[in-house]
């Protein structure tokens, strides 16, 4: 089979690893996994699609990232220079990414497919406030010179991380925080270890995301102290690395003008940013291959979301195959076991009347049934008396029925009492309030129509081959024929010598000629036994493979089909492993020698 191409795998795992967070949002208490599988398809849509697209590294692109009120539009605007992101007190102020570039810069980057997920860019600017799945672009216009990143950076300001939940404006943020090669972390005086927002940081990371933490809102003499107890509290307790830098309280003049008044807190910024993108290519490499390693790393992770409803998937699957085993076992016992298969009689009688000498030897058999005829009178007589009758047993269809019957049952009534533990088990309780038992016993019934079919054929065949196959080799039937005339001609000549001719030999003549014809009896009964035996195993097998086999199989797999969400979790717990492999590969060929 052709390997897919990238862009198709790219879009798949975005897909599949989307479906997954949309899963997550129905339990609460997955709600910061939701927000890792959003980062991960935003990485796949923005960073590594792009780039096996062959995208330009330039620009590079900056996420100003933090918890509500901290000042990241004031960051923001240290970072372009202006006074261009709209600074506001009101904490969660920016409800949506804005993207701020220089004047006369193609935004061809936007135009990759999927990037940004569900956000749309709106075709006007509109106010940071604006609350909806969008993002904007905006040009900022300052004097040549002012140092400006914007020649090679987009600076991206972004909504609060206040909450885990997935939904309103945190997936907005997370798509600018995955296409970042940079992520400027701002932390303030009074929150600068707020609970989500430290996990944000955490997760971001553990991406590798390179990340400049900018701490602020502190008294410029508090700085040095702040900065300290922020690495000490905070970022030793945190994967890779992180550098800081302090803003302090800044003047009404200073956030107005913050090129030319805050450039002794703007420059330290601009030139950690300046030194994690340079050179351009080489820090695009750098975010590629980080977000490839983020996904094969966090893989278990990311599919953990998914295990509760696997665990119950599994457990069902379980109950099935103890079903399917009760059934094999039902149908072993109430009618195998008791299965006598009268063809091998009639087999039977047949191998030991070949045994016998055909042609010119005719009447010399003939003359020894005589003999023997006193010991079958015998017994015949002693097998009638001593016979027990037979137990009756169950006709074939009758037990497959019950076994059949049994089996769903305690499936129906194993789905009800676990209806509420889960959602998959509701969802075949519902399955057999509509009608799932009915469509069981009708792939059942179609199963059996080939099973008789198999059986017969199987049974009439061995029967057979019990004969035939002696038939066919002369040789052995002949010698066999050939030990026994032997051994009934050395028996009754051995009672005539040993005891002399007398009257006894009335007796010991036919009772020695009947130990051989018994012995040729036994034997030929135990090979038949045997094979009547093996063709009961057979039988279970053939039971096994067209019966219970079958269903036991459709039934395990039910729930995750029909377009039920078990069946798309199914297959996005299936492809997704195999999609980061082939996109690693991808990834490593695409960098060899680059970087």
């Amino acid at each position: 089979m052709e390997k897919p191409d990238h862009r198709t795998l790219t879009t798949q795992l975005a897909s599949d690893l989307g479906w997954l967070e949309d899963h997550c949002r129905k339990s609460p208490q997955l709600a910061a996994h939701s927000s890792e599988l959003h980062l991960a398809a935003a990485l796949v849509r923005n960073v590594i699609g792009p780039f096996l697209d062959g995208q330009p590294a330039i620009p590079l692109h900056i996420a100003v990232v933090g918890g509500a009120g901290t000042g990241k539009s004031t960051v923001s605007n240290m970072l372009t220079g202006a006074p261009s992101a709209e600074a506001n007190p009101q904490a969660g102020f920016t409800r949506h990414p804005i993207a701020y570039v220089a004047p006369n810069t193609a935004a061809t980057w936007t135009g990759h497919v999927g990037f940004l997920g569900k956000l749309q860019r709106l075709a006007n600017p509109g106010p940071s406030s604006l609350d909806a799945d969008v993002y904007q672009i905006r040009t900022v216009t300052h004097e040549p010179k002012i140092v400006s990143l914007l020649q090679r950076f987009v600076i991206w300001d972004c909504p609060d991380m206040t909450t885990w939940a997935a939904s309103g404006y945190v997936p907005r943020l997370l798509e600018a925080a995955a296409l970042a090669d940079v992520i400027v972390y701002v932390a303030s005086d009074e929150r600068y270890n707020d609970e989500i927002p430290t996990q944000f940081l955490h997760m971001l990371l553990r991406a590798g995301k390179p990340v400049v933490c900018c701490l602020t809102k502190m008294r410029e003499a508090d700085a040095p102290a702040f900065l300290a107890h922020f690495q000490k509290e905070v970022l030793s307790k945190m994967p890779g690395g992180a550098v800081c830098v302090a803003i302090p309280n800044l003047k009404p003049e200073q956030l107005a003008d913050p090129a030319r008044l805050a450039d002794k807190y703007r420059i330290p910024l601009v030139n950690q940013i300046n030194v994690l993108g340079d050179p351009p290519q080489k820090a695009r490499i750098r975010t590629v291959r980080a977000a490839a390693n983020y996904l094969a790393t966090s893989q278990e992770k990311l599919l953990s979301v998914a295990k509760r409803d696997i665990d119950a998937l599994e457990s069902w699957r379980s109950l099935v195959k103890a079903g399917q085993q009760e059934f094999d076992d039902r149908y072993r016992r109430e009618y195998l076991a008791s299965e006598k298969y009268q063809h091998f009689d009639e087999a039977l009688m047949r191998l030991i009347d070949m045994l016998e000498l055909p042609g010119v030897g005719r009447p010399v058999a003939n003359a020894l049934n005589i003999v023997r005829a006193p010991y079958r009178w015998l017994k015949g007589f002693v097998s009638k008396t001593m016979k027990q009758p037979e137990a009756h047993a169950m006709p074939e269809q009758a037990v497959l029925e019950g076994a059949l019957a049994s089996w769903l049952d305690m499936l129906q009534k194993e789905a009800t009492q676990r209806a509420n533990s889960h959602p998959l088990w509701a969802h075949i309780e519902k399955g057999f309030a509509g009608g799932l038992a009915n469509q069981a016993r009708e792939r059942f019934q179609q199963g059996v129509k080939t099973f008789q079919t198999s059986i017969a054929e199987e049974v009439n065949r061995t029967a057979r081959a019990i004969y035939e196959d002696l038939e066919k080799n002369p040789v052995a039937l002949n010698t066999l024929r050939g030990s026994k005339f032997t051994l009934d001609v050395a028996a009754i000549l051995g009672t005539v010598v040993a005891g002399g001719i007398n009257w006894t030999d009335l007796i010991l003549v036919p009772l020695a000629a009947s130990v051989t014809q018994q012995l040729v009896e036994v034997l030929g009964a135990r090979y038949v036994d045997h094979q009547r035996e093996q063709t009961r195993l057979r039988q279970q097998t053939l039971v096994s493979q067209h019966l219970s086999g079958p269903l036991a199989t459709w039934l395990a797999q039910w729930p995750a089909t029909g377009g039920s969400s078990f069946e798309r979790l199914q297959l996005a717990i299936k492809r997704i492993p195999s999609a980061v492999q082939h996109l690693q590969t991808a990834i490593t060929q695409a960098t060899a020698g680059k970087a």
